[in-house]
C-alpha cells in the first residue's frame, strides 16, 4: 500500500524532475528491486537519480524513509543529497538514513554500545600518540629489519601508513598471518639458486626479494599486534577502527546484524569505485540477508582517483561477479560539457579491447552545446602563467562570472602559486585547499620567533630579521647579516646601537627593536605564563597585524589554528614550555603529520583554483589546466616499503590495467570533464631555472585533431609586463657578492651550491646563514675524522690500525660533536660497524705512500673585465702516490649509500652530477697547481657504507681535457653572474632551495 505521509510536500518537484530524465536514468530510478550497478560518467546526473530513486521507492512501496540507507563519501556530498531530497519528498528527507561511512559507524556505535568494547569509553588517538606508540614498540628490542641502525625511526611513518591500509582492507592481525603464510608457500615454489651461467650457485634475486619481504612482514605483524594491544591498554583507537570495529560487531553479534539488516530494506552507495575493502565489507554485511539484495551502487571506473587513499577499484569491478543477477545500467547522456570536450577526454581513456572496454564508452552531449579545447605551448613557464592570468582577465571583462572560471592543477603547491598570482592582480580567489599549517610561512615565523629567545640560536635570529613585519630595509638587513662573524655574533650586533651606527644603516632603530622585543619576551618567561609571552611576541613583533592585514582570511585562520594548537600543548602538558612548541612542530614535520586548516570560502564572485582531486563533482564553464609537463602530469612512481598482496577479486588481466599511470590518466580525465564550454590546456618548454621541460605523456594520447594548438615564442612576457608582475631585481647591493667572491673564491661545494640554486650560494656562502648540522652531516664529519687518522697512521707505519685504535679515533671524533646520549650510542654503533668493514676491505690495498687532508688554493684566469682572476680552493680527502712520488689518484670519501655511476654523473632523473663535478673540479685544481708530480687525472669516489650484499664500492674516473674545459667554462659563467649580480634577479625554486621563503621576504622588502 502506498504511503501518504508528508512526502507529498515535494510531489510537484518530484514529478517534474522524474518526467525530465532520460530512458537510462528512468530505468535506474525504476529498477528498485535486486542489485543494480549504475555506471555514471561525469555530468550524467548521478545525484539526480540517487535522490529520485529514493523518492520513487517511497512513492511506489510501503517502505518508510528510515528504512532506506544511502552512503556517500563526504559530508558535503551528504548535505547536497539531503537538500535535493527535501525538494522531492519534503521533511521525510530528514528521516532517510543518509551518512558517510564513518558517520554511519558512529550512529551504530551509539545504538549498540555493548558491541563496541574497544570504542566505548576510549578516545581517538592523536597522530603524535600513534607515532610514540610505534617508536616505543621499535625500541623494545624485538625488531631488527624495521629498525635500521642508521635511522631507527626510518620506518615509523611507513608502518603507521601500512597498518592504516591493512585496516582499510579489513586485514586484521589474524588475517595478516594468512597473508604471510601464502607468501611463504609462494617462496617454496621459487627457485632459490641460479643453476647455470656466471651466477651459478648464487641466490636468485627473485627469491632473495621475496624472502626479505616475508621477514619484513613478520616484523610488521609483530608491530601490528603490539600496536593494537597498546591502543586497547591506553583506551585509545584510531579513526579506521570505527569501520573495523563495526565489521567485527556485525560479524560477531548476530542480533545486531539482523536488527540492522531489518532496519534497512534499500541500500544505496554513491561513488562506489572509491570504496575501500572495509567499507565494501560493510555493504556486503548489510545486504547479506538476501541472495538478491536491494543494493544500488553508482560509480564510474574512469573517475577512480582515490586509490592512493586506500580506495579499492576492484570492489566496483567485482560487483557483477558477487551479485549474479545484477542489472547494469550505463548513463551515457552528458548534461554538462560540449561534445568536443567529451571526445577529447574520452580519447585519453579509451580502450579497444579487454575487461575495461565496456566501462569506457563515449558520452553524448546535449544537442546545441558548443565548446572548444585548446593547447598553448610557451617557451617559458613565466610566459605560460602570465598568459593564463591575461586570459582570465579577458573572460572577466567579457562578463563571465568569476565562479564559472577554474584553474585546475595537479599539486597543492600550484594552488598556492596561482592563488597568489591572481590575488596580486586584485582578483577574488577561492583556493580549494586544506592548508597544512605546519608548512605555512606563518608557522615557521612563529616557531623561529620562539627559537630566537635563546641567545645561542644564531640561525633563528638570522631568519627572524628577514620578517617583513619588522619593516627592516633590505639593504640594512644585508649589511647586518654580512657584519656577522664568529668573533662578533649576530646578537651582539643587533643589541648594540653603536655597532649598528657604524654600519651606516638607514633605519638602525628598526633593527635594534628586534633585540628589545626578544629581550623583553625572554624576561617575561620568568614571571608570565607561556601563553602571555607568545601573545606579546606576536603583537610586539607586528607579526599578528601583518598576517591579518595582508591576507585576512587565510592569515587569520592560520594564526588561530596555530594559537589553538600551542595553547592546547601548553595547557595540557604541565611540564611543557614555550621552547617545546618548535620541537613539537618539528616532530610533526619529521613524520609528515599535517596540521590542516580548511580554506575560508568566499562562496561567490571568485575564480576557483583547485587540484584535480578536489575538482571531482564540480563544474565550470571555463577550465584552465596549466603546467601539463611530465614531471607534474605523468606517471608517479611511489616506493613500496612493504610487499603485501591485497587484491582479492580481480583477474590478472584486469589487475594489469590498474597501474599508477592509469591513475594519473583518470585524474586528467576528471579535470577535463569539469568544463562546460572551454578547456585551456598549456605547458612550457623551459622551467624558471632554465631547464628543459618535457610535455606530459598524456598529451600524446589525446585526439589532437580536436584540439586547437598554438605555439608561442615568448609573447607571454608582454602579458607579464602588462600585469605588472615581472620579477624585479631585489634592492640588494651586488657588490657584496663580488667582494665575497674576490675574498673567498670558489670551492667545489660553493660551485655545487650555486649550480643547484644561486640562492643556496647567496645564503650559505655569501651571507653564511647559521646552520645546525643534521645527523647525516655530523656522521660524515665523524667518518672523515676517523679516516684522516687511519690514513695518517698507514702513511707512517704502513700498517692498518687495530680495532682498539679505530675505536679510540671514533670516540675522539664523536666527543667533539653536540650529541645526546642516544644519538651518540646510535652513531657509534653505525660508524664502528661501517668503518671496520670499510677499513678491512680498502686500507690494506692502498699504496704505501699516501697523504691525508691536502689543501689546494689556485687561481683561474677568467677573461672577465675588472675581474680577471678567481681563486679556486679545495681540500682533498686523500692523495695516493707511486714509489717515485708522483700522484696516482685523488680519493674522496662518501658516507651515504653507494651511488650508481648514473647517479654520480647526473644522468638519472633524481641526480644533478655534483659528485662527478667535484672530481672534475679537483682535476682542474691540480692542473692549475704548479707541480708536475701532482698532475693526475684519476679521481675515486670511495663509499664507506657497504651495499646490502656487504660489498664496498669505489668508483674510479679518468677526467678528460674536454671535461675540465667544460667545467672551466661553467665556472667562468658562474663568476660573471656573481660579479655582475645578475643572479639576484633569478627566481627561487623550492624544489632546489630551502631558502625560498627568505628570498621572498628579502625581495618584498
Amino acid at each position: 500500500m502506498r504511503r501518504t505521509s508528508n512526502q507529498d510536500d515535494g510531489r510537484g518537484a518530484f514529478e517534474k524532475a522524474y518526467a525530465s530524465i532520460n530512458v537510462a536514468q528512468k530505468k535506474a530510478v525504476d529498477t528498485t528491486e535486486g542489485p543494480v550497478m549504475v555506471i555514471a560518467g561525469p555530468g550524467t546526473g548521478k545525484t539526480q537519480i540517487l535522490t529520485l530513486r529514493i523518492g520513487h521507492i517511497l512513492k511506489t512501496t510501503d517502505t518508510r524513509p528510515e528504512n532506506i540507507l544511502a552512503l556517500t563519501f563526504t559530508d558535503s556530498g551528504a548535505v547536497a543529497m539531503r537538500q535535493r531530497l527535501l525538494k522531492y519528498i519534503g521533511s521525510d528527507a530528514y528521516k532517510v538514513g543518509l551518512y558517510t561511512f564513518h558517520s554511519f559507524a558512529g550512529q551504530l556505535i551509539g545504538r549498540y554500545p555493548d558491541a563496541y568494547p574497544n570504542i566505548i569509553g576510549a578516545r581517538v588517538a592523536s597522530e603524535i600518540e600513534k607515532i610514540q606508540l610505534i617508536q616505543d614498540i621499535l625500541d623494545g628490542g624485538s625488531v631488527e629489519l624495521l629498525r635500521p641502525a642508521g635511522d631507527p625511526r626510518y620506518y615509523v611513518s611507513h608502518i603507521l601508513r601500512t597498518i592504516s591500509e591493512l585496516k582499510q582492507e579489513y586485514v586484521t592481525p589474524d588475517a595478516f598471518v594468512g597473508v604471510i603464510a601464502d607468501q611463504e608457500k609462494l617462496l617454496l615454489s621459487v627457485e632459490q639458486f641460479h643453476s647455470k651461467g656466471a651466477h651459478k650457485g648464487k641466490v636468485r634475486s627473485e627469491y632473495q626479494k621475496l624472502e626479505k619481504s616475508i621477514a619484513k612482514n613478520k616484523e610488521l605483524l609483530f608491530i601490528y599486534r603490539a600496536y593494537e594491544a597498546a591502543l586497547r591498554s591506553l583506551k585509545l583507537y584510531d579513526f579506521n577502527d570505527m569501520i573495523v570495529e563495526t565489521i567485527h560487531a556485525l560479524e560477531n553479534n548476530e542480533d545486531m546484524l539482523f536488527d540492522v539488516q531489518e532496519s534497512y530494506q534499500y541500500i544505496l552507495a554513491d561513488e562506489h569505485q572509491d570504496v575501500n575493502g572495509s567499507q565494501n565489507k560493510i555493504l556486503e554485511l548489510l545486504s547479506g540477508f538476501h541472495a538478491s539484495p536491494n543494493l544500488f551502487v553508482v560509480g564510474d571506473e574512469k573517475q577512480a582517483i582515490y586509490r592512493f587513499q586506500g580506495a579499492s577499484l576492484e570492489n566496483f569491478l567485482h560487483f557483477e561477479t558477487q551479485y549474479k543477477d545484477t542489472q547494469t545500467i550505463a548513463l551515457l547522456e552528458n548534461y554538462r560539457s560540449a561534445q568536443v570536450i567529451l571526445d577529447v577526454a574520452h580519447s585519453l581513456v579509451a580502450v579497444e579491447e579487454g575487461p575495461l572496454e565496456a566501462l569506457r564508452v563515449p558520452l553524448k552531449a546535449q544537442e546545441g552545446t558548443e565548446g572548444s579545447v585548446s593547447l598553448d605551448v610557451y617557451s617559458h613557464v613565466h610566459d605560460e602563467d602570465a598568459a593564463l592570468l591575461w586570459r582570465i582577465k579577458e573572460l572577466l571583462e567579457k562578463g563571465v562570472p568569476p565562479e564559472e572560471i577554474a584553474v585546475i592543477v595537479r599539486t597543492n603547491k600550484e594552488v598556492e602559486q596561482f592563488s597568489v598570482l591572481l590575488r596580486k592582480e586584485g582578483l577574488s580567489v577561492e583556493a580549494s585547499i586544506e592548508t597544512d599549517v605546519l608548512r605555512h610561512p606563518l608557522t615557521r615565523a612563529i616557531a623561529t620567533l620562539i627559537e630566537a629567545l635563546s641567545v645561542s640560536n644564531e640561525r633563528a635570529l638570522f631568519e627572524v630579521l628577514h620578517g617583513p613585519h619588522w619593516g627592516i630595509d633590505a639593504g640594512d638587513l644585508v649589511r647586518v647579516l654580512r657584519a656577522r662573524s664568529y668573533v662578533t655574533p649576530l646578537r651582539a650586533i643587533v643589541s648594540d646601537p653603536q655597532k649598528l651606527e657604524e654600519l651606516a644603516l638607514v633605519h638602525a632603530e628598526t633593527v635594534h627593536r628586534v633585540h628589545t622585543t626578544l629581550q623583553q619576551a625572554s624576561q617575561m618567561l620568568t614571571l608570565e605564563s607561556p601563553i602571555r609571552v607568545l601573545e606579546f611576541l606576536l603583537t610586539e613583533s607586528g607579526l599578528l597585524d601583518y598576517a591579518t592585514l595582508h591576507n585576512p582570511l587565510e592569515g587569520g585562520a592560520v594564526i588561530r589554528q596555530i594559537y589553538d594548537e600551542i595553547a592546547t600543548l601548553l595547557i595540557s602538558g604541565s611540564k611543557a614550555t614555550l621552547a617545546d612548541v618548535p620541537r613539537t612542530f618539528a616532530l610533526y614535520e619529521t613524520y609528515n603529520v599535517p596540521l590542516t586548516v580548511k580554506a575560508v570560502s568566499t562562496t561567490t564572485g571568485s575564480v576557483t583554483v583547485l587540484t584535480a582531486h578536489k575538482s571531482k563533482g564540480l563544474e565550470y564553464a571555463y577550465v584552465f589546466v596549466p603546467h601539463l609537463t611530465d614531471s607534474t602530469w605523468g606517471e608517479r612512481m611511489s616506493r613500496t616499503y612493504f610487499d603485501i598482496p591485497k587484491t582479492k577479486y580481480l583477474k590478472k588481466d584486469v589487475a594489469d590495467t590498474l597501474d599508477e599511470s592509469d591513475d594519473e590518466r583518470r585524474l586528467l580525465y576528471v579535470a577535463l570533464t569539469r568544463a562546460k564550454k572551454e578547456v585551456f590546456l598549456s605547458y612550457s618548454t623551459e622551467s624558471p631555472d632554465g631547464k628543459n621541460i618535457v610535455p606530459s605523456r598524456f598529451l600524446s594520447e589525446l585526439d589532437m585533431s580536436l584540439v586547437h594548438t598554438t605555439e608561442h615564442d615568448g609573447d607571454g612576457a608582454g602579458h607579464l609586463e602588462t600585469l605588472g608582475i615581472l620579477l624585479q631585481k631585489p634592492a640588494l647591493d651586488g657588490a657584496l657578492c663580488r667582494a665575497h667572491l674576490g675574498s673567498y673564491g670558489l670551492s667545489a661545494t660553493a660551485l655545487n651550491n650555486y649550480l643547484t640554486s644561486p640562492w643556496n650560494y647567496f645564503y650559505r656562502n655569501v651571507l653564511r646563514i647559521p646552520e645546525v648540522q643534521n645527523e647525516s652531516m655530523l656522521y660524515g664529519t665523524v667518518v672523515h675524522g676517523v679516516m684522516e687518522q687511519v690514513t695518517k697512521v698507514y702513511g707512517k707505519s704502513k700498517t692498518t690500525p687495530s680495532v682498539t685504535e679505530i675505536k679510540k679515533y671514533l670516540d675522539d671524533a664523536l666527543g667533539k660533536l653536540p650529541l645526546t646520549d642516544i644519538e651518540y650510542a646510535r652513531m657509534h654503533e653505525k660508524a664502528l660497524a661501517e668503518l671496520l668493514q670499510y677499513i678491512t676491505s680498502v686500507v690494506p690495498h692502498m699504496p704505501h705512500s699516501t697523504k691525508e687532508e691536502f689543501t689546494l688554493d689556485v687561481t683561474l684566469h677568467t677573461g672577465i673585465q675588472d675581474f680577471e682572476e678567481v681563486r679556486l680552493t679545495g681540500k682533498l680527502d686523500r692523495l695516493d702516490f707511486d714509489a717515485e712520488g708522483n700522484l696516482l689518484r685523488v680519493c674522496d670519501y662518501k658516507t651515504g649509500k653507494p651511488k650508481t655511476r648514473g647517479e654520480i654523473e647526473g644522468t638519472t632523473k633524481a641526480s644533478n652530477g655534483e659528485y662527478k663535478r667535484q672530481l672534475t673540479f679537483y682535476a682542474l685544481l691540480l692542473k692549475l697547481y704548479a707541480d708536475e708530480r701532482m698532475q693526475s687525472r684519476t679521481g675515486v669516489l670511495s663509499f664507506v657504507q657497504a651495499d646490502p650484499k656487504g660489498k664496498i664500492h669505489e668508483e674510479v674516473y679518468e677526467i678528460t681535457d674536454a671535461e675540465i674545459e667544460a667545467l672551466t667554462a661553467e665556472i667562468i659563467r658562474v663568476v660573471e653572474e656573481i660579479v655582475t649580480g645578475s643572479f639576484l634577479e633569478s627566481p627561487c625554486d623550492g624544489a632546489t632551495s630551502e631558502y625560498c621563503d627568505l628570498v621572498e621576504l628579502l625581495k618584498n622588502k
